[in-house]
């Protein structure tokens, strides 16, 4: 009899330990759902056709409006682009000085990663030579273009001021593809990085950010953006997911 009350007393009260294993596993197999809902895709053509079926199988007698379709389709998307998560924490790295001054501006996109560089950081007025800090700039980003796997669009953007008459340039087209073509071929020369990973578009006044009729609107105007995203589709898969934790792991 005292053992048996020793043993009790030694037990302790609440639950058993094997409840603590088993509240983590629901704790992850929630999140793991909740996960599989964020990436789901609807498909509307799908969910009326399937209403439609279950409306000739039951007799459904009612219409009732719906305005929207339940989520969780489909996982992924087939045509979901995006920049791999470590590959977008080193180039976070190599611009997070200009970040933090305000010299680049970064966007994050279904399809990419846009970077925006102020035009007097880049560029003088009517010019298209390249200035020290924004060379700076360059340098820090050849590495990241060069070794990782994405494909990088250099687009000139110009106010909608025309070009002053005897200038080098026949139009603001000419001057934004000129600065465009020469941020790609510094680049292609010093760093030897692939023609195949570049591309320079002149876009002039074309796709303003602001409004060109104030003088702060056409300075944000003035800029260079780079569009970085991956070379094809499906850049990233769901199998992949452990394999980039163990790259961004510390």
């Amino acid at each position: 009899m005292a053992d048996d009350e020793e043993k009790k007393e030694e037990s302790g009260g609440g639950a058993p330990a094997w409840m603590c294993t088993f509240a983590d596993l629901m704790s992850l197999l929630l999140s793991f759902f909740v996960l599989l809902l964020s990436f789901s895709v609807m498909d509307n053509m799908k969910y009326k056709q399937v209403a439609g079926s279950m409306k000739d199988a039951f007799g459904i007698q009612k219409e009732e409006k719906t305005f929207e379709s339940p989520q969780g389709q489909q996982i992924l998307s087939q045509e979901f682009q995006t920049i791999p998560l470590d590959v977008q924490l080193r180039l976070a790295e190599s611009i997070r000085e200009e970040v933090e001054e305000g010299l680049v501006e970064v966007e994050h996109t279904g399809e990419g990663t846009i970077l925006r560089i102020k035009g007097e950081v880049a560029f003088a007025s009517g010019s298209a030579t390249i200035k020290p800090r924004f060379r700076k700039i360059l340098d820090r980003l050849a590495g990241f273009v060069k070794d990782e796997d994405v494909l990088l669009e250099v687009g000139g953007h110009t106010d909608n001021v025309p070009v002053r008459p005897g200038a080098p340039f026949t139009s603001n087209y000419d001057l934004s593809a000129r600065r465009a073509v020469a941020v790609v071929e510094y680049w292609r020369k010093r760093y030897q990085i692939p023609s195949a990973k570049l591309a320079a578009v002149g876009y002039a006044d074309g796709h303003p950010i602001a409004d060109n009729n104030t003088a702060a609107g056409r300075a944000r105007n003035r800029r260079v953006e780079f569009f970085i995203r991956p070379p094809r589709l499906g850049a990233v898969a769901f199998g992949g997911i452990e394999e980039l934790k163990r790259k961004v792991a510390p």
